[in-house]
């Protein structure tokens, strides 16, 4: 796989899929799409500690993403006794899936220091915005944006 990715780097190299200078179409993403594969779970990294938390935090599904086979329910963390006068701090992790720290860190910040604001500031975490691309470890979604 090193090698591969290096030769793709190599001056005149041309990515597999596509033609240079012309934009992805429905065509140019179903291929890369097809070779993209899971190397880890969501579910049992992410959603496996957010549960744990639903006994200190207000743990609230705000979506899913449908990407056929893959659905993945979006969690956020609320503060216990949220304050509508009170300021917020959004704390947001995996955006970009390969951003593997962002997740984990997220949820240890909550796990560990969540509590530590009460009162002073509503805290709410949303530890992984692209589950797809977390299990992929790839930077886009699976609509390749």
């Amino acid at each position: 796989m090193r090698r591969q990715i290096n030769d793709m780097n190599a001056p005149g190299s041309t990515y597999p899929i596509g033609t240079p200078g012309k934009p992805w179409g429905p065509e140019e993403i179903g291929q890369w799409r097809s070779r993209q594969t899971p190397l880890r779970s969501y579910s049992a990294d992410v959603v496996r500690v957010i549960e744990r938390l639903r006994d200190r935090y207000e743990v609230v599904q705000y979506g899913q993403l449908d990407y056929a086979p893959d659905h993945h329910p979006l969690f956020a963390i609320r503060s216990p006794g949220w304050e509508d006068g009170l300021p917020v701090a959004l704390i947001t992790g995996g955006v970009h899936g390969y951003e593997t720290s962002g997740v984990h860190g997220a949820l240890q910040f909550v796990e560990q220091h969540g509590s530590d604001y009460a009162g002073r500031i509503n805290v709410l975490v949303t530890p992984c915005v692209s589950p797809w691309a977390y299990e992929r470890v790839n930077r886009w979604n699976a609509q390749a944006i």
